[in-house]
């Protein structure tokens, strides 16, 4: 009982900052099973695999309920999001196929530094954007998500810390930036998930597990996550632009020490 209320509160963590910020809850989901999966005694050397893949299909459900609210508040961007299909489904194979030959230790580290790194752009100050930035091509676009997807995958993450960014680099607004972001977090998870659970079948023997996807933990956060999103996503649509890259960057920032100093 007390290993399913750990997982549903992290479910409420991820849920909330998927719907709020876009980010399909992996900043929030790895870092949480790591250290549950490490106090039930998961070997340290495939924890982090384990932990990854779980976030991934967890991520599933809550990003898609946090879309959903997004695409009703006329958020969602679908001119960016059909370009960067094609690239989400590469990019998903792409990055667990690099992920199940990394260690638990490698991942941890490049979880954390890539969570500091980003979380640093959004604190400190940016320079205005003196004229307006066009969208890139079809082909372009699917490029980036398939660059964006891979790293995503490999970390266990939704990609909205990477796709907001670029979204905003374009000239998006960053509440449009968000929504189209929880829709390509989405594709991102939903794709990822399958890859790891495919590649993880032979490779991971752990307990109540499919491949590299730990059942107790995937159903927790799945059905807690799903119901919490869509109230991120609402508070969203009715806070300042620069309050939500300022809650973005310290989300970043946090996790990514958490994982540092755990590694």
């Amino acid at each position: 009982m007390i290993e399913i209320l750990a997982f549903a509160a992290v479910g409420i963590l991820a849920g909330f900052s998927s719907g709020l910020l876009g980010i399909g809850g992996g900043v929030i989901t790895v870092p949480c099973l790591v250290l549950i999966l490490t106090a039930l005694g998961f070997p340290k050397s495939g924890v982090m695999h384990v932990a990854v893949g779980t976030s991934l299909a967890a991520m599933v459900f809550n990003t898609l309920s946090a879309s959903y609210t997004h695409y009703i508040k006329k958020g969602v961007l679908f001119s960016i999001v059909k370009p960067m299909f094609l690239g989400a489904v590469f990019g998903a194979i792409i990055g667990a196929t690099v992920a199940s030959f990394l260690s638990s230790h490698f991942l941890k580290l490049l979880f954390a530094s890539f969570e500091i790194i980003l979380g640093l752009r959004f604190l400190l100050p940016q320079k205005r954007v003196k004229k307006e930035r066009a969208l890139p091509s079809f082909w372009i676009l699917s490029g980036i998500s398939t660059c964006v997807t891979a790293i995503s995958t490999v970390l266990g993450i939704g990609g909205g810390m990477i796709n907001v960014p670029i979204l905003t680099h374009f000239g998006l607004p960053i509440k449009k930036a968000i929504g189209t972001s929880s829709a390509l977090s989405f594709l991102i998870s939903f794709w990822g998930a399958i890859s790891f659970l495919i590649l993880g079948i032979h490779a991971s023997n752990a307990p109540h597990s499919i491949g590299f996807l730990y059942i107790p933990a995937f159903l927790s956060i799945s059905i807690v996550s799903f119901l919490v999103a869509p109230l991120g996503a609402h508070l969203a649509h009715h806070l300042h632009g620069k309050i939500l890259q300022k809650i973005f960057g310290a989300v970043l920032i946090a996790t990514g020490l958490i994982m540092m100093l755990k590694g």
